[in-house]
C-alpha cells in the first residue's frame, strides 16, 4: 500500500475536507462526461430517426367511441352553458367539442363523454341517416328550420341544432321536422359517414385508417379537403380547422402539424373518378407545398386548390381573388359558398433547376425546386432570408403579421444602407431562352410568373409604356429588374417603375459567387451555380371573380 508524507497526508486530509465545497474535475471526470452526453446525443438522434420513420403517412380516423374531441372555450367566441350540468362557462372555463359542438365544465367532461354521442366519423348504417341533435348553444341570428322565427334567443340550454346539416329547431317544433337529415346546403361538399370505410390498425393504441370511400351517387358531389396548420396565422390556422370540423366531416379536416399533405391528398385517391376540391389555408409557401404534393402523386383526379390566406404576402391568392387577409372572424358558410361559386383555372408550375458549380474539384448534387410564384435574387431574397432566420430563432416568441412587417421594414432599412447587394449585375450572367442579357447597375432580379410580387406590387404592369400583356398560364415568364432595397421601398408606394428585362419561356442563371435566393418565399444563401427556369407543368387552381 502507497505511503503517503507527512505533507501529502495534510493535503489529502484538507481535500477530502472540502470536496463537497470545491470540486474540481479531472481528466476521467471529463472523459465520463464527455461520454454520457455522446450517449444522451445517440439517443436523442435514434429517437427522433425511428420517430421519422415509423410515422403514418396515412389518414388516421378518430374513434368518436371514446370521447369528444375538446378544445377550449374561447374559439367559440360566444357564451356557453354545460351540455351536462347546464350551467353558464364563464371566463372559458371550460371545454367544447369541435365535431358536434357539446360543451362541458371540466367537472362534467367524463360525463360527457359518457353519456353524450359525439358526430360519428364513420358509420356502417345504411341511408337514410337521422339528424345528429345537440342541445343547445346556437349561434345568434339562427332561425328554426320549421317556424322561421329566431332559436336561442333567450338565456339557458334551450333549442337544438343537428351537427350534419346545421338546421336549428325550438324543442316543440323539432318533432315536425323531417327525421331524415340531407347534410344541408353543402350537402355536395360533405364525404357522409356511411361512405367512409376504415380498418384498425394494429399497434397499441388500435387506431382507425382511412380504408376507401364508397360513392354516394350524388350528382356533382365534389367533396371538400380542408388544409391547415393550426399554428399558422398566430394560430388563426386553429380556429378555421375547428369550424370546418363542425360543418364537415372532421374526417375531412386535416393539420399539417400531425400529417404531410399526401396525408390529405390520399382523399383523393380513394375517390376514384370523383372530383374533389382542397382548401388551403396557409400562405404562399404551404401552398406550394400542397401542389407540390398533388404533383407527386399523381391522381386519377386532380383536385383544384382554394386558398384562405394566412400568410403574410399572400401574393397568389391575391392574384386568385381570395383576398390579400382573411378576416378576423371568417363565417365557414361564406368561405364555402366562396368555394361553390369559384372556377377552375390553370396556374403554370415551373421547375427550377439548381446545378452547383465546381469547388476545391468537388460538385455538389443538383437539385430540383418547383416554382408557381416567383423567384428573385439578390436584395429581396437577403431580406427575406434575413427575417426566416430570425423566426428559426428559438428567441423569436411574438408573431404577428404587423411584427413581421416591421421585421422586414427593418431588414430593408438595414440593406439600403449597406447595400450588401450591390452590383449584382456583376455577380450573375442572365439568358432569356438562351440569349445574354445586359443588365444595369441592380441589386436584384425578379422572375415571375403571377402579377403580384411582395406583397401587392403588379411590377410587370407599372409605370408607364405598353407592355406585354402578363398571364399565369401563358407559359412564359416576365423578367424585371430591381435597382436598390430604396428603389423596393419606392415601389411599394408606386412612386416608380422596375427596368423589365423581357418575357421568355425558359430562363438561365449563372450565378458567379453566393448570393441570396428565395422561391415561392422560401429563402436560401445560394453559393455558385447555374439555375435553369423551364415549364413543368400546370396545376389546378380555384379562381374567384370577385368577393
Amino acid at each position: 500500500m502507497l505511503e503517503l508524507g507527512p505533507l501529502q497526508l495534510h493535503d489529502y486530509v484538507l481535500k477530502s475536507r472540502m470536496w463537497p465545497l470545491f470540486f474540481i474535475p479531472g481528466t476521467d471526470f471529463i472523459c465520463v462526461l464527455l461520454q454520457t452526453l455522446t450517449v444522451l446525443l445517440a439517443f436523442g438522434v435514434a429517437v427522433s430517426v425511428l420517430k421519422y420513420f415509423s410515422r403514418d403517412p396515412h389518414i388516421a380516423i378518430r374513434d368518436v367511441s371514446k370521447k369528444h374531441n375538446w378544445c377550449y372555450t374561447q374559439l367559440s367566441m360566444k357564451p356557453c352553458y354545460c351540455s351536462v350540468c347546464e350551467a353558464l362557462l364563464l371566463n372559458g372555463d371550460g371545454a367544447f367539442c369541435d365535431y358536434c359542438g357539446v360543451c362541458a365544465d371540466p367537472a362534467c367532461i367524463k360525463l360527457a363523454n359518457k353519456k353524450l354521442k359525439c358526430k360519428a366519423i364513420t358509420c356502417t348504417d345504411k341511408v337514410p341517416m337521422e339528424h345528429h341533435w345537440v342541445k343547445g348553444n346556437i349561434y345568434h341570428s339562427t332561425v328554426c328550420a320549421v317556424c322561421d322565427d329566431e332559436v336561442g334567443c333567450e338565456p339557458g340550454l334551450l333549442d337544438w341544432q343537428c351537427c350534419w346539416c346545421q338546421r336549428a329547431v325550438h324543442s316543440v317544433c323539432k318533432d315536425m321536422l323531417v327525421k331524415v337529415c340531407d347534410l344541408g346546403p353543402f350537402r355536395n361538399m360533405i364525404i357522409p359517414p356511411y361512405c367512409v370505410l376504415v380498418m384498425k390498425r394494429k399497434n397499441v393504441h388500435r387506431e382507425l385508417r382511412l380504408r376507401g370511400v364508397k360513392p354516394t351517387g350524388w350528382p356533382q358531389w365534389t367533396p371538400l379537403i380542408v388544409v391547415a396548420n393550426r399554428k399558422s396565422g398566430n394560430n388563426d390556422g386553429d380556429r378555421l380547422l375547428s369550424m370546418f370540423r363542425r360543418i364537415l366531416n372532421p374526417a375531412q379536416v386535416i393539420d399539417l402539424a400531425d400529417r404531410p399533405p399526401e396525408a390529405a391528398l390520399e382523399w383523393c385517391s380513394f375517390l376514384g373518378e370523383v372530383q374533389a376540391k382542397v382548401l388551403v389555408a396557409g400562405g404562399d409557401g404551404t401552398i406550394a407545398w400542397v401542389l407540390n404534393a398533388i404533383d407527386k402523386l399523381q391522381v386519377q383526379r386532380i383536385p383544384p386548390v382554394a386558398i384562405v390566406p394566412l400568410g403574410t404576402g399572400n401574393d397568389l391568392s391575391r392574384v386568385l381573388g381570395w383576398g390579400k387577409t382573411h378576416e378576423t372572424d371568417p363565417e365557414p358558410e361564406v368561405i364555402l359558398e366562396r368555394i361553390q361559386k369559384a372556377k377552375e383555372v390553370q396556374l403554370d408550375r415551373w421547375l427550377v433547376e439548381i446545378c452547383p458549380s465546381r469547388h476545391l474539384g468537388i460538385r455538389l448534387p443538383s437539385r430540383q425546386l418547383f416554382m408557381y410564384n416567383y423567384i428573385s435574387i439578390g436584395v429581396d431574397a437577403q431580406v427575406t432570408l434575413d427575417f426566416h432566420r430570425t423566426r428559426e430563432s428559438p428567441f423569436y416568441l411574438f408573431s404577428s403579421r404587423l411584427f413581421n412587417k416591421l421585421l422586414y421594414l427593418g431588414y430593408g432599412t438595414q440593406q439600403a444602407v449597406e447595400r450588401g447587394c450591390r452590383d449584382l449585375e456583376q455577380r450573375l450572367d442572365l439568358y432569356l431562352d438562351d440569349k445574354l442579357v445586359d443588365l444595369p447597375s441592380i441589386e436584384s432580379v425578379v422572375i415571375l410568373n403571377i402579377p403580384s410580387w411582395g406583397a401587392g406590387v403588379y411590377l410587370w404592369s407599372m409605370g408607364d409604356g405598353s407592355v406585354a400583356p402578363q398571364s399565369f398560364s401563358d407559359g412564359k415568364l416576365e423578367v424585371v429588374a430591381l435597382y436598390s432595397s430604396l428603389h423596393i421601398a419606392q415601389l411599394q408606394m408606386g412612386i416608380s417603375q422596375p427596368h423589365r428585362v423581357g418575357q421568355a419561356a425558359r430562363i438561365k442563371v449563372k450565378l458567379k459567387a453566393s448570393t441570396a435566393v428565395q422561391v415561392d418565399g422560401e429563402p436560401w444563401l445560394q453559393h455558385p451555380a447555374e439555375l435553369t427556369i423551364t415549364l413543368r407543368n400546370q396545376a389546378s387552381v380555384l379562381k374567384l371573380e370577385a368577393l
